[in-house]
């Protein structure tokens, strides 16, 4: 009887790019796919997979803590592993958390059009690395999943910058 089970273990781990998106499991299986389509693998690279994905960096000013919470976790990742060269944001159709967002962040298309903030806020924090955007969406039959690139950031007027106290803001 095998009392230990071993795994090997990633020496010297050199990931290049952190990769963030939903855990929405209608786009697991299209997500993990495109990820290595890119070229990035989740035995290589992180991939953060959490309810709304990057959604809290396009709205910073009304979702602090959030937003907070995420920068924290991508600079660690950045600082940890200057390997990183690169952070990928994966918006998608649909996304049932935006039902848990305060109603003033609802717009149509939100999904989509959150994207360009998204990169704005992640490049204005991130300035040294490559930032990739794109939108997963359905289908007309809504049996496959299309994955748009964004390109256009949207200039965010005084970006905050989030302070030791996760409710409060600088605007800069």
């Amino acid at each position: 009887m095998i009392s230990w089970l071993t795994y090997p273990a990633v020496v010297n781990p050199s990931p290049r790019a952190i990769i963030k998106h939903c855990i929405d499991p209608r786009f697991a299986v299209a997500m993990k796919g495109f990820i290595k389509h890119l070229g990035y693998d989740d035995e290589r690279d992180i991939v953060k997979k959490f309810a709304g994905g990057p959604v809290a960096l396009a709205h910073p000013t009304d979702m602090p803590s959030r937003a907070k919470w995420l920068k924290k976790q991508l600079e660690f990742g950045c600082e940890k592993f200057p390997s990183i060269k690169t952070l990928v944001a994966i918006m998608h159709e649909d996304c049932a958390y935006y039902h848990t967002v305060p109603h003033k962040c609802h717009r149509l298309g939100k999904e989509r059009s959150d994207l360009p903030f998204i990169g704005s806020f992640l490049k204005h924090h991130f300035p040294d690395k490559k930032i990739l955007l794109y939108y997963a969406r359905f289908t007309t039959e809504k049996t496959e999943i299309v994955f748009d690139p964004v390109l256009e950031f949207h200039k965010m007027d005084n970006v905050p910058e989030l302070s030791e106290s996760s409710h409060e803001l600088l605007l800069t």
